[in-house]
């Protein structure tokens, strides 16, 4: 997974970025005028919308309609082969024509595959036990260590990557299980000893051919504040709140998509819905990322232009592009373009910390710390992962984890706890 990751992580970070900046503002990416209100190209909504509209026809000749997030395969530890490999190609085609999502859905699916491929060798080759209780926790094994290994090669660092899936693996149970058979939950302390080297050894793997990724900011150089756990108690109020609005965002943009979906769907039948959801989503996506510059792509490699030039942005164009970016997320998502949530959520806390800094006069480096784990983990419940999430990205000290956790904590407690 290290080495299939570097093309991956290619395709989907550097086309986009290519035809952003060929076409964009001078200086894209590098000075804060270039994200300024309409500072986008209107050539962006064209390649957008295009670009998405293939990723549509591409999706109905293959017949790529509803399939699971890997959310639910790490829950579930179930996986299709060939539909997770038809997920893979679509997601790198849809971050290529510039739809707002996250790329850890396309390795992930591509890891789980792997995993289940690699566990029906080993049951063919008659070395392993054929005890129908071992073939199904040596399924769903093998399926969670494709994926440590999957996102071992993205994330900030291996442990983060065991941690997210021990932790939504635990969630989970079979889908066709009683309510007695909760093995979801037993089963991630069984295979902790494979998610370590698994993630460790792909992460090492990638990096050997590719450059380390630097820190948008060494946090650990920020004095540690006193009154950070109550501060982070307001911010993680104001977490929670976001990520409502975030979710709010999903039921309006799918009430939207998928009404005049139906529409279509009844008039020219399956395909033709597929690829109109898609065209449209792609040309509001283009709208938005040409009003609000910012919120292009998945979040994953604009972290650092924000941290550094957001300073220079108003407050209104900063809150313009938390909402741009939160409907271009799921305009993309509902549109039945290809994705994850995780980065673009991370993002999106960034921004809203950044806001949040100047709006209630919190130092700017707590408030996005928090904010960044307390905004997706106020409706993901992995709490260890998204503290993990801006203490790896950031490098922060052990201290500033108090606030960070505190935040976390309180915005989950706050929306899925009511």
């Amino acid at each position: 997974m290290g080495l299939l990751s570097i093309p991956y992580m290619w395709v989907v970070d550097e086309i986009s970025d290519w035809w952003l900046k060929r076409l964009g503002p001078e200086g894209f990416m590098e000075t804060a005028s270039s994200l300024d209100f309409m500072a986008g190209s209107p050539w962006w909504i064209l390649v957008c919308w295009l670009g998405c509209t293939a990723v549509g026809v591409v999706k109905a000749a293959i017949g790529l309609d509803q399939y699971p997030s890997f959310i639910t395969e790490l829950k579930h530890q179930a996986v299709d082969p060939w539909q997770a490999v038809k997920v893979c190609f679509t997601c790198m085609l849809s971050l290529s024509a510039g739809a707002v999502l996250g790329p850890e859905a396309g390795l992930g699916s591509i890891g789980s595959a792997c995993g289940y491929v690699g566990c029906m060798i080993m049951n063919r080759s008659g070395m392993v036990s054929q005890n129908p209780d071992r073939l199904d926790e040596r399924r769903r094994a093998y399926i969670l260590v494709g994926m440590a290994a999957a996102f071992g090669s993205i994330l900030p660092a291996p442990f983060v990557a065991v941690l997210l899936v021990g932790e939504i693996a635990s969630l989970g149970t079979e889908a066709d299980g009683d309510e007695e058979f909760m093995a979801g939950r037993k089963l991630p302390n069984k295979v902790m000893v494979f998610l370590v080297p698994a993630a460790t050894f792909s992460f090492a793997t990638r990096y050997i051919f590719e450059e380390l990724p630097s820190s948008p900011f060494p946090a650990a150089l920020l004095p540690y504040d006193k009154w950070s756990p109550l501060i982070a108690i307001g911010l993680g109020v104001l977490g929670a709140v976001a990520g409502l609005i975030f979710l709010l965002c999903n039921a309006l943009t799918k009430g939207i998509l998928g009404r005049l979906g139906s529409c279509v769907e009844r008039c020219g039948g399956v395909k033709a819905r597929i690829i109109f959801s898609a065209s449209l989503a792609g040309a509001l996506v283009g709208v938005i990322t040409y009003l609000f510059p910012l919120c292009v792509g998945s979040g994953r490699s604009q972290m650092k232009a924000a941290i550094k030039l957001s300073p220079d942005l108003d407050t209104w164009v900063l809150i313009g592009t938390a909402f741009g970016k939160a409907l271009a997320y799921w305009f993309s998502a509902n549109g039945g373009l290809v994705g994850g949530i995780f980065f673009p959520a991370m993002f999106l806390g960034m921004i809203v910390g950044d806001v949040c800094s100047r709006l209630f006069a919190i130092k700017r480096g707590q408030a996005v710390l928090i904010m960044l784990g307390a905004l997706p983990g106020a409706f993901v419940t992995a709490p260890l992962t998204m503290l993990s999430l801006p203490v790896g990205m950031f490098v922060t000290g052990p201290l500033h984890t108090v606030g960070i956790f505190m935040g976390i904590t309180i915005s989950n407690v706050c929306l899925v706890g009511t």
